[in-house]
């Protein structure tokens, strides 16, 4: 990146991550007008940052003009956002080998934890085409600290250079690749979860479907944070909230042209975990979905899908926040708490599981 544009994502980060903490009459005030939809309206943590979200190059990789250079940003700020959460929490990098070579992969594991002990096979937002290990740096090591697990988080192929479906490919050989190398993770199989955000909640879906086929070892646990779960988009949230709270719909349509080129895929099972009808022996899910989301309909559906089949399922709608609380979590009071119930629930669902 150019020096000017680092010194922008920079001050963006430090300014929101000061502009965040400010007391709620006065953050309420800067935040302006509220936007209100049904009766309901964004907390003033999400009503800033639509605002900010204007003058952000990373919130906008369909404009930017170089794929490279939005993915930069997007990690330096991913990285700047998770920054100082959970120091405790140690670190490891290393590599596996995925179905098209190798691929990162970063542990994350909480001082005190038991060997072998639960962990979660976690998988990074992007639209399938941005994101990194760094970007949900923050997300991960919160989860480590207070779900009391490992969390293995796995890079996988991105679009447009590997499009649809290698990153769902990807995934489900890297849950049988943990699963089969647990010993070396000091990881019980048995308390082996899988989660995700936005994309990344849709490959940890597809993972946890493949499971419900006998493809490989059944997860303990699914957490999915904002899934994408349906690459048609025809949901009124789509419409609703196409615009203006920080993930617009030709964003979104972006993201899709890049991973799912041909528009007959959009159904595949592995592209639209809706409409998978692979339910029974689901894992007990956790779905997390945000009122002012454009996704948060195909959310639902999936949710409600799931509960009709009999899966044990906890679903919370965290009525004012917008997508992506994942890769807000060090720097948005309101993003933190999202996560930290997500947190709680995976400790519970793990621990009652055993």
């Amino acid at each position: 990146m150019l020096n000017g544009r680092v010194l922008l994502v920079r001050s963006i980060m430090i300014g929101l991550r000061w502009l965040l903490r400010l007391p709620s009459p006065v953050l309420r005030v800067l935040a302006g007008r509220p936007v209100v939809v049904d009766g309901r309206q964004p907390v003033p943590t999400a009503r800033m940052l639509m605002r900010v979200s204007r003058f952000a190059p990373f919130d906008a990789p369909h404009r930017n003009g170089s794929l490279t250079r939005a993915r930069a940003e997007l990690n330096l700020a991913g990285a700047l956002a998770g920054a100082g959460i959970c120091p405790g929490v140690r670190t490891r990098d290393s590599s596996w080998p995925g179905p098209g070579g190798p691929l990162p992969l970063r542990r994350y594991e909480p001082a005190g934890l038991p060997v072998p002990g639960p962990a979660i096979v976690y998988f990074h937002g992007g639209g399938f085409v941005l994101g990194s290990l760094d970007t949900h740096e923050g997300a991960c090591r919160l989860l480590a600290e207070e779900a009391g697990v490992r969390v293995v988080s796995m890079g996988y192929r991105l679009a447009p250079e590997h499009p649809f479906p290698a990153a769902a490919s990807d995934a489900v050989a890297a849950f049988a690749f943990v699963h089969e190398h647990a010993a070396e993770f000091g990881i019980d199989p048995a308390r082996l979860a899988v989660g995700g955000d936005s994309s990344g909640g849709n490959l940890a879906a597809v993972v946890a479907h493949a499971a419900a086929r006998g493809e490989l070892p059944r997860p303990a646990f699914s957490l999915l944070l904002t899934p994408a779960t349906d690459a048609l988009g025809g949901s009124e949230s789509h419409r609703r909230f196409g615009s203006g709270f920080r993930l617009d719909r030709d964003e979104w349509a972006w993201y899709r042209e890049q991973y799912v080129r041909d528009p007959a895929l959009y159904s595949d099972p592995r592209a639209s975990v809706l409409y998978d009808d692979a339910l029974e022996g689901l894992p007990p899910t956790y779905v997390a979905t945000c009122g002012f989301d454009l996704l948060r309909d195909e959310g639902e559906a999936y949710a409600a899908r799931l509960a009709s089949a009999g899966v044990p399922l906890v679903h919370r709608q965290h009525e004012g926040q917008l997508h992506g609380f994942a890769n807000r979590v060090g720097i948005d009071p309101d993003a933190r708490a999202a996560m930290l119930h997500a947190a709680g629930v995976l400790r519970a669902g793990l621990a009652l599981g055993r």
